[in-house]
């Protein structure tokens, strides 16, 4: 390159120089957001993201922060240990048969020092009952035939204790229908159609209509319903598991839609919940407004980790007021007197970080249409100002818990369901999980036994009624 020779051209090619630096300048602020965005995308774990706990390493933290617990059982933790029965199935009187001297003992006398009970299992073995179809005749010359029970429709069927195995084992054990026809052969030695299984869960999902009804009404009427979503597969297409849901009730739905249209639907509760929603920062929950919301504190928590993890001092600090207040409500059982001088401060600290970060945003000469994209931190500031009052329910308000743990716990055997079982391979068969699911879920919560719940669900003999008084 020859350099000019008089100090106008010298001029010249500073300026030409400095408008190649300006645009380098822009050049590398671009790629260092991009390679800050792809890092911490790598960086993503259960920590600082909606990532489950299960594509993390075997070295992992939680999301909220815990106390440190003791080894053993924990405090107002009731144990499940093993206690004998008062009368055993079988007794085997263990003896001796001489004694030391040579002289046999007598094995019907002595008395009982100790006894020791082992619980085991039957050898698994199906109960046959057969029912004799009688012929008898009058004496006036009339013969007649003796009615079959209710519910015996063929010379040879399974009973209502193996559809109720069967529905089972498919949705809470979350196994494929071969699975269960493997299992069924190795403990009972019948080799049980896959078709027969799919019968049974198309059987149970009749009988629990009217039941998943009155568990939509119960939830309408509840204080606090927690909401959340999560992508499954339908054949080849993705369709979404909704939830609605509390600590004694679970309504699952399954949608081809995410957002409003799958909530706009009559088989979602959204719009019809008058007091809390909780759930995570979703946009389309805030679009309704016939009920209060509030927002997950584990999920802002997480968010704020991943911008701690960029050097953000702001975020430790948002953080740890957060963590403050949720130990000022006693884990969110009480509410904070001062809540107002509390979301203040909270304001006045999103705002300082929101103009700490307006300050790094990249500087472009590039005029692009639409909105200016304001990063990951800028957006999650926005949105802690914008639904402060959300945020922070749970210091102010006794009913809002600090989480969507709920939700997110019943949503979770979905997943479970995909690894184990695959895809669903149509949408009414997805249909039928969700709403046998979320009745097995709801009997738990009740403390009830699932078994004998769908024994009763599977019986042909009576329409079923629901013992959790919803």
């Amino acid at each position: 390159m020859d350099l000019p020779s008089n100090i106008d051209s010298c001029h010249e090619l500073i300026k030409n120089l400095l408008k190649i630096i300006e645009h380098q300048q822009g050049q590398i602020d671009l790629l260092k957001s991009r390679v800050g965005e792809l890092e911490s995308r790598l960086n993503q774990n259960s920590r600082n993201s909606s990532r489950p706990p299960s594509s993390d390493g075997p070295k992992s933290g939680t999301g909220v922060p815990k106390a440190p617990k003791g080894r053993g059982g924990q405090t107002g933790h009731k144990g499940k240990t093993l206690l004998k029965v008062e009368v055993a199935d079988h007794q085997v009187r263990l003896t001796t048969e001489f004694c030391s001297c040579g002289l046999l003992l007598d094995p019907s006398g002595g008395e009982v020092v100790q006894t020791y009970q082992v619980f085991d299992l039957p050898s698994p073995k199906l109960e046959v009952t057969e029912y004799q179809r009688i012929r008898q005749w009058c004496s006036c010359g009339c013969e007649h035939l003796a009615e079959l029970p209710p519910g015996v429709r063929s010379s040879v069927q399974y009973g209502e204790g193996v559809r109720a195995l069967t529905v089972l084992l498919s949705n809470s054990c979350q196994l494929s229908y071969e699975k269960i026809s493997t299992l069924f052969a190795d403990l009972y030695g019948y080799d049980l159609n896959e078709a027969t299984a799919l019968s049974n869960n198309e059987l149970a999902f009749d009988h629990l209509e009217a039941v998943e009804v009155a568990i939509k009404e119960a939830l309408v009427k509840e204080q606090v319903v927690h909401f959340d979503e999560s992508g499954v597969k339908v054949g080849t297409a993705l369709c979404w598991l909704h939830t609605a849901c509390n600590s004694l009730y679970t309504y699952l739905f399954v949608h081809e839609k995410r957002g409003q249209k799958a909530h706009k639907d009559h088989v979602s509760i959204l719009w019809r919940v008058k007091n809390w929603a909780v759930h995570d920062c979703y946009g389309t929950y805030f679009k309704y407004d016939n009920c209060r919301h509030a927002l997950c504190g584990a999920h802002i928590l997480r968010e704020l980790q991943a911008q701690v993890e960029q050097d953000k001092a702001w975020a430790g600090k948002l953080q740890d007021f957060l963590l403050g207040l949720y130990k000022k409500s006693e884990k969110g059982t009480k509410f904070v007197h001062n809540i107002a001088e509390e979301k203040q401060k909270w304001l006045d600290m999103c705002k300082q970080a929101t103009q700490t970060e307006e300050l790094l945003l990249p500087k472009t000469n590039a005029q692009k249409r639409g909105r200016k994209a304001r990063g990951k931190a800028l957006s999650l500031l926005d949105r802690l100002v914008q639904h402060a009052d959300a945020v922070l329910a749970f210091a102010e308000h006794v009913a809002v818990p600090f989480s969507n743990n709920q939700a997110e716990r019943d949503i979770r055997p979905v997943k479970t369901k995909q690894k184990v079982a695959g895809c669903f391979r149509t949408l009414k068969g997805a249909k039928q999980y969700a709403r046998i699911q979320g009745f097995i879920s709801t009997c738990r919560k009740h403390q009830l036994n699932v078994f004998n719940e769908l024994r009763a669900v599977c019986s042909t003999n009576k329409l079923y009624q629901a013992p959790f008084g919803c």
